[in-house]
């Protein structure tokens, strides 16, 4: 785990510091394992009848690197539709501890008979003491799936979005972390005619413009963590506004990470989503298992 990496990056910190002085060896019983690998599945459902499953795949590469690997399913259920989509990513990180980290990585989401989303981005990170800054560009290419009738003209509709996101972290005293993130998106097209144009609805079917309402504008979030003892737990809240009709959908969750042992993490998440044009707020939940080796 992080904190294992954590403590023995600020052992090495202190010997290297002490010039002669005489070394703690007994330090060194205290010092946690390497780097971990590690397997989390992860299972999810809210009061609106919807679910989700994800499977999460992180190992331990040289130099203190990290390959994840994540795949996973939901359904959702609306007024208008009944979709069931599927999401899975690849990623690669240098050193996350280190003073400058890159990461890079694809992932892609959606319904192949509706709407799809390959997203390719890259992170630099600064981690500058007790803050962490990290940059990430991305380029999504959107694919929106139109009606038999309008095949006759185009098999299907492409745009891009070229996007820019900002994070922020701060590791204070007493084990507390303070978070927050900005992610603004710059379609090629104007999708808010997804909105506003009536002929759409010969265009495009209703699992499609249902997808495409949650093409965000922009989005921001903030959030608070503590380590109690060996147990995470960290408090969110973010919202977003759609490109395509202008409402805003905001999410607050409240999550808990308690290790069980050495090997073995329990993962627990709840929380309320609240959409500007629905009239009732849905409720979730979440549970996982993670296994470290």
């Amino acid at each position: 785990m992080d904190r294992y990496i954590a403590s023995t990056l600020l052992i090495c910190g202190l010997i290297a510091d002490a010039q002669g002085a005489p070394l703690e060896w007994d330090w060194l019983d205290e010092l946690g394992p390497p780097a971990q690998s590690s397997l989390t599945v992860n299972f999810g459902a809210d009061d609106a009848d919807g679910w989700s499953r994800q499977f999460d795949l992180s190992l331990a590469g040289p130099l203190y690197s990290r390959f994840d690997f994540s795949y996973g399913e939901s359904y959702i259920e609306s007024d208008q539709a009944q979709l069931e989509t599927d999401y899975y990513s690849l990623g690669v990180t240098t050193d996350p501890l280190a003073e400058i980290a890159v990461s890079a990585g694809f992932e892609e989401w959606g319904d192949d008979e509706a709407l799809t989303i390959e997203t390719l981005w890259l992170g630099f990170t600064m981690n500058l003491g007790d803050f962490s800054v990290t940059l990430m560009p991305q380029q999504r290419d959107i694919r929106l799936q139109v009606t038999e009738w309008y095949r006759r003209r185009a098999d299907h509709v492409d745009l891009e979005s070229r996007d820019i996101g900002l994070m922020l972290d701060y590791y204070a005293a007493d084990g507390w972390l303070f978070h927050g993130s900005y992610f603004n998106y710059d379609y090629s097209k104007n999708i808010s005619r997804l909105d506003e144009d009536y002929r759409v609805v010969y265009i495009f079917p209703l699992d499609t413009l249902d997808l495409a309402s949650g093409l965000d504008d922009y989005r921001y979030s903030i959030g608070i963590g503590k380590l109690l003892g060996e147990m995470n737990i960290d408090l969110a809240w973010s919202r977003g506004r759609s490109a395509v009709d202008g409402n805003y959908a905001s999410l607050t969750s409240l999550s808990l990470d308690i290790p069980l042992n050495d090997q073995f993490s329990f993962n627990l998440m709840g929380g309320i989503q609240d959409v500007d044009y629905a009239e009732e707020k849905i409720l979730f939940s979440n549970i996982g298992l993670s296994l470290f080796w």
